[in-house]
C-alpha cells in the first residue's frame, strides 16, 4: 500500500476500508492523515479535522449486521472516538489476524472541515482470539478512556469478554438490534448475567436499561418533592405492567429491572417470589421491617413491541390515606407517559412525557455518557436476576445487592 497515494487517501476519508498489516496500523495511519489533514485548493482550503474523544472496542460476530455499522457511523458523528472493531469468526479455527483501516467523516456545519474519527478492523477466527486484547491494548489512544460494546451472545467467548473489560472503563452489553423483541424478553436475561462477572462488575450495563430512563426519571421526580418523598417508608404494592403477545405472560427483563432498581435504590430485600399466570409475584422486606407487595403483569396489545413497559402503579398508606402514583404509557398520535396522582378518590395529572424512539447509535450514546453502571446499575440487574429466577433455584432472600441511597435517583436520558 502507498499510504501517500491520493486516491488510497480519498478511499480512506470516504469510508473504503484500506487493508493494513496488523503489525503497523499506527503507522499506516500516520501516513493516512498527514495528507488527508492539508488543506487543498478543491476542499476551499479546509482540512480534515481528526477528532478523538475515547476509545470504543466493538466485538462482534463475522457476518455482523448492517445495523451496528449504521449504529457506528452515526455515533461518531456526535461522539467522536477511535473506534476498534473486533470481528469473531466463531465458526472458525483460523488464528491469522486481519487488519483494515477507514474513517467516519462528518461535516458538521457547511464551510467547515470535516471532522473525522478512525474505524481499525480486525478480523481472526476462534484461534486468534486469545491475541485481541493485546492487541487492542497497543491500539488504545492513552489518556482516553475505553468503552467495550460487547456484540457477541452471552455465553460465547466468556475468557475474551472478561480480557477486554479489564481494558474498558465502560462496558456496554448488546448484541440484538433494539426493535427486536428478543432484547427485551430473552436476550437481555444472559446480558444481565454477563454483566455482573467479576471483571465488568461496576462498569457494565444492558442496552435495554437505556431504554428505560424515562419511567425511573418520572419516578424519582415524584418523590422529589419533601411531603411526598416521606411517603416512601409506606409504599404497600408495586405494580409494573409490561406488554406481551398473546400466550406469552412471563415477566420480561425491562420489567424486572424497573422492580430491582426502586428495590435496589429504596434498600428492599427479596424475601419470596412467585410464578403467576400473568407473570409473577413477590414480597420484599423493607428496612422498616415493612412488606412491599410487587408485581410484574403481563398486558397483551399488538399496539406495542413485546417486553415494554406499559404501566407502573404505586400505592402508598401514609397516615391511613390511600395515595398512589401511577405511569401510564398512552398510546396514539403522540405518545407518551403520563405521570397521575391519586390521593383517596382526588386524582391529578402531574406531567407527561414524550416517548421518542431512538436508534441504536442514541441509544449507545447515551449508555457511554451515563453513570448509572456503578452506582446503580449492579444492585439493579440482581434483584432483577432474582426475581426472573435466572439460575432455577428457590429465591428466598436478597444477596446484598441493596446498598445504596434510601431514595430514588434517575440515570441517564433516552428513548422508551
Amino acid at each position: 500500500m502507498a499510504p501517500t497515494n491520493p486516491s488510497t487517501v480519498e478511499r480512506f476519508l470516504s469510508g473504503i476500508p484500506v487493508p493494513v498489516q496488523p503489525a503497523t496500523i499506527e503507522r499506516e495511519l500516520a501516513a493516512l492523515w498527514k495528507p488527508a489533514g492539508e488543506p487543498t485548493q478543491a476542499d476551499a482550503g479546509h482540512a480534515v479535522t481528526r477528532v478523538c474523544l475515547a476509545n470504543l472496542i466493538v466485538l462482534g460476530p463475522a457476518d455482523t449486521a448492517a445495523w451496528q455499522q449504521d449504529a457506528l457511523r452515526e455515533l461518531t458523528a456526535r461522539f467522536p472516538c477511535r473506534v476498534l472493531w473486533c470481528r469473531l469468526d466463531t465458526a472458525s479455527d483460523r488464528a491469522a489476524l486481519a487488519a483494515e483501516v477507514t474513517a467516519f467523516c462528518h461535516l458538521p456545519q457547511p464551510g467547515q472541515p470535516q471532522v473525522c474519527s478512525e474505524l481499525i478492523l480486525l478480523a481472526t477466527g476462534r484461534g486468534g482470539a486469545g491475541c485481541l486484547p493485546s492487541v487492542a491494548l497497543s491500539l488504545l489512544e492513552p489518556d482516553l478512556p475505553a468503552v467495550l460494546w460487547w456484540a457477541l451472545p452471552a455465553g460465547a467467548e466468556t475468557a475474551l469478554f472478561d480480557a477486554l473489560c479489564g481494558l474498558a472503563d465502560r462496558v456496554i452489553v448488546h448484541w440484538e438490534p433494539l426493535n427486536s423483541p428478543k432484547l427485551r424478553t430473552t436476550h437481555a436475561k444472559p446480558s444481565l448475567q454477563l454483566c455482573l462477572r467479576a471483571p465488568a462488575l461496576n462498569k457494565a450495563t444492558i442496552m435495554v436499561w437505556h431504554t428505560m430512563s424515562h419511567w425511573r426519571e418520572l419516578t424519582a421526580q415524584f418523590f422529589d418533592d419533601p411531603q411526598l418523598g416521606g411517603m416512601l417508608p409506606n409504599v404497600k404494592t408495586v405494580t409494573v405492567r409490561y406488554a406481551t403477545s398473546a400466550g406469552q405472560p412471563p415477566a420480561t427483563p425491562p420489567a424486572a429491572l424497573y422492580a430491582g432498581w426502586l428495590a435496589g435504590q429504596l434498600r428492599w430485600q427479596l424475601v419470596n417470589r412467585d410464578v403467576t399466570a400473568g407473570g409473577l409475584r413477590a414480597t420484599f422486606a423493607t428496612p422498616a421491617s415493612q412488606t412491599v407487595e410487587v408485581e410484574l403483569s403481563a398486558q397483551p396489545t399488538e399496539q406495542v413491541a413485546p417486553g415494554r413497559l406499559m404501566a407502573v402503579d404505586i400505592a402508598m398508606n401514609p397516615g391511613h390515606t390511600p395515595t398512589s402514583l401511577h405511569l401510564t404509557r398512552v398510546l396514539g398520535e403522540r405518545m407518551e407517559i403520563r405521570q397521575t396522582l391519586r390521593i383517596t378518590e382526588t386524582r391529578a395529572t402531574l406531567k407527561s412525557l414524550p416517548i421518542v424512539e431512538r436508534n441504536e447509535a442514541a441509544v449507545l450514546g447515551a449508555a457511554i455518557e451515563s453513570q448509572s453502571a456503578g452506582r446503580v446499575f449492579p444492585r439493579a440487574a440482581k434483584l432483577a436476576l432474582e426475581l426472573l429466577d435466572a439460575g432455577g433455584r428457590k429465591t428466598s432472600a436478597s444477596n446484598g445487592c441493596h446498598k445504596g441511597d434510601a431514595r430514588a435517583q434517575p440515570q441517564g436520558a433516552d428513548g422508551v
